[in-house]
């Protein structure tokens, strides 16, 4: 035997225990026998459509391919009479047929789902993330792969409208015949865990961290208040199991600062009850990841952190506020549902602090509330059909005579501080607004607020004060097209001292950063709050450890940051246009709302201020205001105190402004 037959003898049994590998790898996937959620074992060959087929890889954990759902049923549904089959395949090893089974049944999915436990599909096609979608035409050979549209463009961050619908605009050429303009897309979603990870360390270093001594405990405290069995986390994060899972978004999500939420950047302002997460818990975590994620010695796990449905003060609210039943559809982008709830009291109360009970955490994002004495909000909840009505983030459609505080997951409940109240005016109407995060099925809610009186006579009522550029209602304000990074300046001067209790930065979808401080009269500047990265689904109210004292003419400066370019993910409009002053999502706000309460030994009568005093109040502010001449200060404050009446008369801070033909 020659040395190439000998060669040739070692090859073969190699390459004959490969053949089956590069079969399933190249072309033979399609002959797999499968298992399948609420369905018998079948070979994939059998599912094909006859003129397409969309191979989707998904997941029942991850909140952006099951967000999906409804519309890949949608694709199922009528591909039966185009010939075009759906085919779902899970490719994540830790995820069970009997788990598969409950979600398909949960989420009503109306297509065959495989259970591809060596992770041989999707090899095979090279997938990578859930929900990534693969388009085969009758030969099998793709067409398209990729995202499903551009409703995501980051993970944790909520869906918008569809502008592209990659897929759909793919099949459709596909089924004409006609060329595929985009073959290829970038996909958002979560990574398949497959099954050729590597075991956990037996007996890991001692400077290696491990989960039950380091990992464990920082979870408990920072994560799994809402990563929790029943929590607005898309999974829970209470076992090893789990943490070794999720291990690697863990360490790239807290990384980024993505998670925990806590937007506002530590150290600058004195913020009570931050979610933050110290450097040295994200260092840990990530030593942790490199280190291979072992679990560790049993004995120093901490007991498993237990929630209860009492309230958090350990006492019943002195006013229970019930939302009505509603029912939240299964697809679309976030919702803004206001809820008029009456109060039908007979007398003023004054609120020391606010708990919000979610009654679907699931979907319960966060809540505002806002105070209504004009009737206003009932007439916009008429308008509407169902329970509430719909507006955008942070505002509800009337200008408010107040607000009770909010809430957001993590948050702490909190009292104000000794002798200070929110007023809560005889007959009010509390304005709830729910911000509604789709799961990709319908969910039904009925959420809770519990207020509490004060038990002490209160001395200082708290005052709403809204930092904003009079650009915008005076209709003047616009974000060119193409911007990056369009700078938007203003103040406002205090026309009497007051003290600063909390705050909340309010911008739309091209916000990126704010920064609101104070400067004093003698120079000094007190730092307030900074957004570093605005994320338009993370706006919260801000409560500071102790109320910050602030002089007559004191300057508050706000200083913001829009991108309007094409680049922005968050941007929703393609081509980008000019942006507006207005309510709508797709408008822009620049406003810092502070709340304020007068002096120690300052405060009347605690009531809100009337009509004539709030223009006073904003009026005055203008005329200190020593940055413009005395003339150009006139003009601006005789416009302005006709806008500031227009706009009280109307209910509305931020009527639109936009003439029709320049939308």
């Amino acid at each position: 035997m020659n040395h190439m037959s000998r060669v040739v003898g070692m090859l073969v049994p190699v390459l004959c225990s490969l053949a089956p590998l590069v079969f399933a790898s190249e072309t033979g996937w399609t002959v797999l026998t499968l298992p399948a959620a609420r369905q018998d074992e079948q070979t994939l060959q059998s599912c094909l459509g006859k003129r397409a087929t969309v191979v989707v890889f998904l997941s029942t954990e991850c909140p952006i391919s099951n967000g999906y759902l409804p519309t890949l049923n949608r694709l199922s549904r009528d591909g039966k009479e185009t010939g075009v089959t759906v085919l779902g395949i899970n490719s994540n090893q830790s995820q069970t047929l009997q788990a598969m089974t409950r979600h398909a049944r949960e989420f009503s999915i109306g297509f065959p789902v495989f259970r591809d436990p060596a992770g041989e599909v999707a090899r095979a096609l090279k997938a990578t993330t859930c929900p990534e979608v693969i388009l085969l035409d009758t030969d099998q050979k793709i067409a398209y792969r990729g995202r499903i549209d551009d409703r995501y463009t980051r993970r944790g961050g909520g869906s918008r409208t569809v502008g592209r619908a990659d897929l759909e605009l793919a099949l459709q050429s596909l089924l004409a015949g006609t060329p595929i303009e985009v073959t290829e897309t970038k996909v958002t979603g979560c990574p398949i865990v497959r099954g050729d990870d590597t075991d956990s360390p037996a007996m890991p270093p001692d400077d290696v961290p491990t989960y039950n001594r380091e990992i464990a405990p920082l979870l408990q405290n920072h994560c799994v208040e809402c990563h929790r069995s029943g929590g607005i986390g898309p999974f829970a994060l209470q076992d090893y199991a789990a943490a070794r899972r999720w291990a690697d978004d863990i360490a790239s999500f807290t990384a980024s600062r993505a998670m925990p939420p806590w937007k506002a950047t530590p150290g600058f302002g004195d913020l009570a009850g931050s979610r933050h997460m110290p450097q040295f818990a994200i260092d840990t975590i990530a030593a942790w990841v490199r280190g291979g994620t072992p679990e560790g010695d049993p004995s120093h796990l901490p007991s498993p952190r237990e929630f209860t449905s009492a309230w958090k003060l350990g006492r019943e609210p002195d006013l229970l506020l019930d939302c009505p039943d509603y029912s939240l559809g299964a697809e679309g982008p976030d919702e803004y549902r206001c809820f008029v709830i009456p109060t039908d009291l007979a007398g003023d109360q004054y609120v020391t602090a606010l708990e919000v009970r979610p009654g679907n955490a699931r979907v319960v994002h966060h809540v505002l509330t806002f105070l209504d004495v004009t009737g206003r909000a009932r007439a916009l909840d008429q308008r509407h059909e169902g329970p509430g009505y719909f507006t955008s983030a942070g505002y509800p459609g009337f200008l408010p005579s107040g607000n009770l505080g909010g809430w957001a997951p993590g948050m702490q409940v909190r009292e104000l501080p000794s002798g200070i109240v929110r007023l809560l005016p005889r007959k009010a109407d509390v304005v709830v607004q729910v911000h509604y995060h789709r799961s990709g099925r319908v969910e039904n809610d009925r959420t809770q607020i519990g207020l509490y009186f004060a038990q002490n006579p209160p001395e200082r009522c708290v005052q709403n004060v809204p930092v904003l550029p009079w650009s915008g209602p005076l209709g003047e304000f616009e974000i060119p097209a193409g911007s990056a990074r369009h700078e938007v300046r203003t103040s406002f001067v205090l026309p009497k001292a007051m003290e600063a209790v909390a705050i909340t930065p309010h911008m739309h979808l091209l916000g990126r950063d704010m920064e609101v401080t104070a400067r004093l009269p003698d120079g000094t500047i007190t730092n307030l709050v900074q957004i570093r990265d605005w994320d338009f689904n993370w706006q919260e109210t801000y409560q500071f450890q102790a109320p910050v004292p602030l002089p007559r003419l004191t300057r508050i400066e706000v200083v913001a940051h829009f991108d309007n370019s094409e680049d922005n993910p968050a941007n929703p409009f393609r081509p980008v246009r000019a942006v507006r002053w207005g309510e709508s999502t797709d408008e822009e706000m620049c406003i810092a709302f502070i709340e304020m309460v007068p002096q120690p030994g300052e405060q009347g009568p605690l009531k809100p201020p009337t009509r004539a005093e709030r223009m006073q109040f904003f009026l005055q502010s203008q005329w200190l205001d020593d940055s413009r001449p005395a003339g150009e200060k006139l003009k601006l404050i005789q416009r302005m105190g006709a806008r500031l009446k227009q706009l009280d008369e109307s209910g509305g801070l931020m009527p639109d402004l936009n003439p029709p033909e320049r939308r």
